[in-house]
């Protein structure tokens, strides 16, 4: 591994091998499963980076509470960024099933009842509908009535209003911990599900061409 990718092959371990793989193919992402050039991919792996290595904003005169509570919305922020960059490569589009088709659906049911759990009166799912784009709004309305899968809508909604509308981290008076909690879960559930899929194409990928895994 060359010392000047290091820092990308740490935020995405095996960054360097698909780095390989694609320039033995000419410079093409087909062989893990993509679309578009190397370069979608190289910029999806520096956001995802972004994402990984976001550890905290040094908040003057906020409260511990409501600092914690913007860092978990920025995580979002980063986290679904990478992950729409994600999707274009994959060539998935919302609800993302073709992508998620290879994941534990446990995971993603574990990660929406606890997000129930830290909202149970559903003062932040009802604040990002009210507040929400019309193509996230009918999978907010199905998270809150219970379909599991809607919960990354959840990220989306957060990713839009944070960046464009009016989301604090008090949301509908949700308070702040229960959202930093949440915005934690959503964060470092994509991101450990970019890990999780990328090592799965490469792993194909390489058995393919008879690379070593």
């Amino acid at each position: 591994m060359s010392a000047e990718h290091a820092h990308l092959e740490a935020a995405l371990p095996g960054f360097s091998r698909a780095r390989e793989l694609l320039k033995a193919a000419g410079d093409s992402v087909a062989p893990l499963g993509f679309t578009g050039t190397k370069f979608d991919f190289y910029r999806f792996v520096n956001r995802f980076r972004l994402a990984t290595c976001f550890e905290g904003m040094r908040l003057d005169g906020f409260t511990d509470g409501t600092a914690a509570g913007y860092d978990a919305l920025t995580r979002v922020f980063f986290a679904w960024s990478a992950f729409e960059r994600y999707a274009d490569l994959a060539n998935d589009r919302p609800p993302f099933r073709a992508l998620f088709a290879h994941h534990p659906r446990r995971h993603v049911r574990e990660l929406a009842c606890h997000c129930r759990s830290l909202d149970p009166e559903g003062l932040l799912g009802e604040f990002l509908v009210a507040q929400s784009l019309p193509v996230h709004e009918p999978y907010l309305r199905r998270f809150l009535e219970g379909h599991d899968f809607s919960v990354l809508t959840l990220a989306a909604s957060i990713r839009h209003i944070f960046a464009h509308g009016i989301l604090t981290a008090h949301p509908n008076g949700m308070p702040a911990e229960n959202l930093s909690a949440i915005g934690r879960s959503l964060g470092n559930f994509l991101i450990h599900f970019m890990r999780s899929d990328f090592s799965r194409r490469l792993a194909l990928a390489e058995v393919r061409t008879g690379g070593e895994g």
